[in-house]
């Protein structure tokens, strides 16, 4: 039990030793922190114990350093450097010891709020915060001290706080794996790094909000983002959304799986969603068909929210009997089955039809169209599940859509003559062994887009018999109206008759990601639909960011802002409306990049000087400040970015060092702070970085120091004052990381870069966010192999669970195709894809033959989004969807394009412009909260 101040801490440590030893401990010795290793290695081989089993024992060194003494600028500086060099001599001591029992480490600090509680004293310890910073860099570099951190917030009951903290250094019920908590009179708290998110439920009605894409592509995501009520223009109606169709085409566009272009000029152009149902609220000018209050559906851009503004030709009246969802699942697909099977096919009756994925939307509504029609439907389905619903409908011929025998089976059923329509939704083999089928004059119709898209030939000796071809897109209706109306008003003679819409799941808004699975997974029947109901779970919706705008009038002042992501910072406040910065770097106008910073400014017409003064220096910058005032455009905010950086093993570090690394940081954020305090600024922020959360090796000084900043945002927040701390991660093309080249460096520990404008981007919402929230992106999977720290259980929010281990399991695969030569590699890999396919597939391994074509088993676009995504989780490659689909497609093909990425053939290097994948956790820009006590 070790301190550095007796005075005031030696109570505590002599009534925890006495408690201790009453609770068993063997031996309990006290006494006084080392400052060099040679002091440590007395204090360690002194607390050796005696006895046959000394070497064999734990030895836990509790250190409890006392708070700081006196309030000027440097006191947190001074406080910190000193313990933080105590803690290099002693990193110093354990790297020299071959010998003695295994060493644990304890810290038991004052109240700080590097980690935030509701209730932690508004009084705190910086000085601690910049230790507790320093241990989670001494974690990492020698994690067999199994070094572990403890706020302690005293009571003044010293016996009893000794009690509270022998019980968190003795737990009764065996050791666990917390590396950090704080310990207050009502309860023991744990922090916890989590995604950030606005994490606010808002019950449909509270607020308008519509869907977010973000990250189109496998690892695609979804969230609610409020939204302002849409206006309708001529012509237009705005409705109140209450239930929203999804369709495949709102899959692929989230997936990539289609190109952009591909939806550009369609109502899929904004994003997901062009099918819903609701409520008229406002009609624009030239609107006589409809009125506030009428119940309606339609289709349009925008649908998947709870208001949009739909064209009035596009929209009709939802027949009293059809609930909201029913209207949602019926409007697409009976478009497309009558504008398919009426318009294209002119569908006869006597005639025979062929649906594939007759279990779906568009395969239910085409059984209806064709029985009004006198038609007879042959149908398939890629499931028994469906086939059996289907049969329980009363289709009398219900075939395998999986199997490429439904081709043999449908000659049998019609005798040899085959079909006089097809429906299609197959594609590859299955879509031509269909195009077989059609009988003479037959009309296929496709409604598939992947063979368009990629162009591929048709066997044009099949249309022989005056058959012909219809590539069918029901979003291009967008741009013939009279088509279009003249639908609806087949549609609207058909829902008099009391039909009551499609089947359909219904999911709230809350589980939107759950509906778009479902549908990517083709696991539904009918149409799966998201609803829009006050008393469904309220969803999770984030405000709409609003970024900074500062006063034109006011003066912002930026450290470190002559250079570097110093003076991107700047930029950003320009861009933000700022017209009078005062940039301050130790060299100000003579800094290598000052000139340029401040001739770009100046072309925006922003009065922008820069100052040589040292940030630390209370009496320079109280001047500065003074004078800045003087101008007649005073101080408003601060933004500091002022840094210095000396990597080295903390037990290379003397205090000296130590103080020279942390004082721009830390003395300068708390000069800055104390004299704004009396000062109405709308901004104070600070810049910290990524590697704080995670303790980066050889940078204990840096974390310390920007641990004090993300300490002192949350004081000043406990104050009412303006405060927040970002975390920055790795910034591409400016700053230390490009002066230095360490992007790839960065990557290899799994933090990939941002630029600076994406950056500052992300942290477009900064005045609504925590005090404390982290900007950056990452490959959490990557950062869990190499730093210890990242297993503890406050980074679990962040990284996948058993991130460490997978990639460590593949690391050994991938080492174990390394030693075999290139023709049993790719065995190896056959053998490993035909498991991984098969159960994509949901069938056995002996079921797949590695040499056939995937389509031959019902392997479609989605099911293949899914393979691409197990692909790229298991070997950490990118394979590009269309790359994929539109190969061989076969479990050999594919086996080979992922031993030429691996670098496992016989050329032995990746292929070009491979990038490696994040393991479904790269994502740009994504922001983590820091540290929310639980």
């Amino acid at each position: 039990m070790l301190t550095d101040d007796d005075t005031a801490e030696g109570p505590l440590v002599r009534c925890l030793a006495a408690t201790l030893t009453e609770r068993g401990c063997a031996s309990v010795r006290t006494g006084r922190l080392g400052a060099t290793a040679e002091d440590w290695r007395t204090l360690l081989d002194a607390a050796r114990p005696a006895g046959p089993d000394g070497d064999a024992t734990t030895l836990d060194v509790v250190l409890v350093p006392g708070r700081t003494r006196g309030t000027g600028p440097r006191a947190t500086t001074d406080r910190a450097a000193r313990g933080i060099a105590a803690l290099a001599a002693l990193a110093a001591a354990e790297g020299r010891r071959s010998a003695g029992p295994a060493v644990r480490l304890r810290l038991v600090t004052h109240p700080h709020r590097a980690v935030p509680l509701a209730g932690t004293p508004a009084a705190t310890d910086l000085a601690a915060a910049a230790l507790w910073g320093a241990a989670r860099t001494l974690a990492n570099e020698h994690p067999r001290l199994c070094f572990r951190r403890a706020v302690l917030v005293r009571t003044g009951d010293v016996a009893a706080d000794a009690r509270r903290l022998a019980v968190e250094l003795l737990p009764p019920d065996g050791e666990d794996d917390e590396d950090e908590v704080v310990l207050t009179p009502s309860g023991r708290f744990a922090p916890r790094e989590r995604p950030y998110t606005h994490d606010r439920r808002r019950p449909v009605g509270s607020v308008p909000f519509g869907l977010r894409l973000r990250d189109t592509g496998l690892s695609y995501r979804l969230s609610w983002t409020e939204a302002d009520p849409p206006r309708p223009g001529p012509g237009e109606v705005a409705l109140e959304v209450r239930a929203a169709g999804l369709n495949y085409r709102d899959i692929m566009q989230s997936s990539g799986l289609l190109p952009a272009e591909l939806f550009e000029g369609t109502f899929s152009e904004c994003g997901p969603g062009i099918e819903c149902s609701g409520i008229v609220t406002a009609c624009g000018p030239g609107v006589t068909a409809f009125r506030p209050g009428d119940r309606v559906m339609g289709t349009g851009p925008g649908a998947l929210a709870t208001h949009c503004v739909l064209k009035a030709d596009f929209v009709q009246p939802l027949p009293g009997h059809m609930t909201f969802a029913g209207g949602a699942a019926s409007v697409i697909a009976s478009l497309t089955v009558g504008y398919g099977l009426g318009r294209l096919a002119g569908l006869r009756a006597g005639e025979t039809v062929l649906v594939h994925g007759a279990a779906g939307a568009v395969g239910l509504a085409a059984l209806r169209y064709t029985e009004a029609k006198g038609a007879r439907l042959i149908a398939t389905a890629g499931s028994e599940r469906k086939r059996s619903f289907l049969r329980a409908l009363g289709v009398e011929h219900v075939l395998d859509s999986r199997s490429l025998d439904f081709a043999d089976q449908v000659r049998e059923l019609t005798e040899g003559r085959g079909v006089d329509v097809v429906l299609n939704s197959l594609a590859g083999e299955a879509m031509h062994r269909s195009m077989e089928l059609l009988a003479p004059d037959g009309r296929f119709i496709e409604l598939g887009k992947r063979d368009i898209y990629e162009n591929k030939p048709l066997p044009l000796g099949l249309f022989r018999n005056n058959a012909a071809f219809f590539s069918m897109d029901i979003s291009r209706l967008v741009n013939d109206v009279e088509a279009y109306r003249h639908m609806v008003d087949d549609l609207a003679a058909g829902y008099a008759s009391g039909f009551p819409g499609l089947p359909h799941t219904p999911f709230p808004a809350a589980r939107v990601q759950e509906a778009f699975r479902l549908l990517q997974h083709s696991r539904h029947i009918g149409k799966v639909v998201v609803t829009f109901d006050p008393l469904d779970e309220p969803p999770v919706v984030e405000p709409a960011p609003r970024p900074p705008t500062p006063d034109p009038r006011g003066t912002y002042l930026v450290t470190g802002g002559t250079g570097g992501f110093g003076a991107a910072a700047a930029q950003w406040l320009a861009d933000r409306g700022a017209r009078h910065l005062a940039l301050v770097s130790r060299r100000g106008p003579k800094a290598p990049e000052a000139a340029a910073v401040l001739a770009g400014l100046a072309e925006r017409r922003v009065d922008a000087t820069a100052h040589a003064v040292d940030v630390t220096d209370f009496k320079a910058m109280r001047h500065l400040v003074r004078a800045i005032d003087r101008t007649g455009f005073p101080l408003r905010g601060v933004v500091h970015a002022a840094m210095c950086l000396d990597d080295a093993p903390l037990a290379e570090l003397d205090e000296d060092r130590i103080a020279a690394m942390l004082a721009p940081k830390a003395t300068g954020a708390v000069v800055l702070d104390i004299l704004t305090r009396d000062r109405d600024c709308d901004l104070f922020l600070l810049h910290s970085s990524a590697t704080t959360a995670l303790g980066n090796v050889a940078q204990a000084p840096y974390v310390a120091g920007n641990l004090v900043l993300e300490a002192l945002a949350r004081e000043r927040r406990g104050r009412n004052r303006a405060g927040q701390a970002v975390a920055w991660g790795a910034i591409a093309g400016t700053g230390y990381v490009a002066r230095n080249d360490l992007a790839g460096s960065l990557a290899s520990l799994g933090i990939e870069t941002l630029t600076a404008r994406e950056a500052f981007a992300a942290a477009g919402g900064l005045p609504g966010t925590p005090e404390v929230v982290g900007i950056g992106r990452y490959r959490w999977s990557r950062v869990a192999a190499l730093l210890p720290t990242a297993a503890a259980p406050r980074l679990r929010g962040l990284v996948p669970a058993e991130a460490g281990e997978d990639i460590r399991t593949r690391e050994d695969f991938l080492n174990d195709l390394r030693r075999l030569p290139a023709d049993a590699a790719l065995q190896r890999l056959v053998t490993e894809l035909t498991t991984l396919i098969a159960g994509t597939l949901h069938l056995s391994r002996e079921d797949v033959d590695p040499h056939a074509r995937l389509d031959t088993y019902g392997m479609d676009s989605l099911l293949g989004t899914q393979l691409l995504a197990d692909l790229q989780q298991r070997f950490d490659i990118r394979i590009p969807p269309m790359e994929l689909l539109g190969s061989a497609g076969t479990v050999t093909g594919i086996a080979q394009q992922v031993q030429l990425r691996l670098g496992l053939g016989p050329g032995g290097a990746p292929a070009a412009g491979d990038a490696p994948a994040a393991g479904g956790q790269q994502a740009p820009a994504v922001r983590t909260a820091h540290s929310d006590g639980s």
